[in-house]
């Protein structure tokens, strides 16, 4: 975990062969396309933000920038869309659920780390290109350590389902809104 590495790309199946549409990011982590599939949404872990790119016709990704804040102050893991626009997402190792508004704006909707001197740590010791594996595994909540994904599930698509890297269980609640059923469905 470091600050400085941005060696993450995005590589497109083309033509029977990879090639790589964007590059320089830190920790690519999961993508998503928008409801319209005109722009990919990437969650930079290390970068601690999203970054998005507008999708061309034969693939290729262009005027990328930052959705939201340019810093979360926290690692980003997965990240969903809502049905109405919002990008939802989780922080891995402070806990913590978020969403972004069509618009930008930051929302935490949980929060189980709650601001623990483990975490403030983690991420003091991380913008110092310091963080220790040790630090890492002082962090999380108890609900399911370490949140690693959400994904929107049930008939109605409005059961949020919580992956961890640490948890021995699957936490899922009730959202107000239903998910963005995913174009290959």
């Amino acid at each position: 975990m470091s600050p400085k590495v941005c060696d993450g790309y995005i590589a497109l199946y083309d033509g029977g062969r990879l090639r790589i549409v964007a590059d320089g990011f830190r920790f690519t982590n999961e993508i998503r396309l928008d409801a319209t599939e005109d722009w990919l949404y990437v969650a930079e872990t290390c970068g601690r933000r999203i970054t998005r790119l507008r999708v061309q016709p034969n693939g290729d990704l262009t005027d990328r920038e930052v959705f939201g804040p340019a810093d979360h102050g926290a690692f980003i893991d997965g990240i969903a869309f809502d049905a109405h626009g919002n990008l939802w997402g989780t922080h891995v190792m402070t806990d913590r659920i978020f969403a972004l508004t069509p618009q930008g704006d930051l929302r935490i909707l949980l929060d189980d780390d709650k601001g623990s001197a483990a975490g403030k740590a983690l991420m003091a010791a991380f913008e110092a290109d310091a963080a220790t594996p040790e630090m890492m595994l002082a962090c999380g909540g108890a609900i399911a350590p370490w949140f690693a994904s959400l994904t929107f599930g049930g008939a109605d698509l409005r059961t949020v389902h919580v992956g961890s890297l640490r948890g021995t269980r699957i936490p899922r609640f009730r959202a107000p809104v239903a998910g963005l059923a995913m174009a290959h469905w």
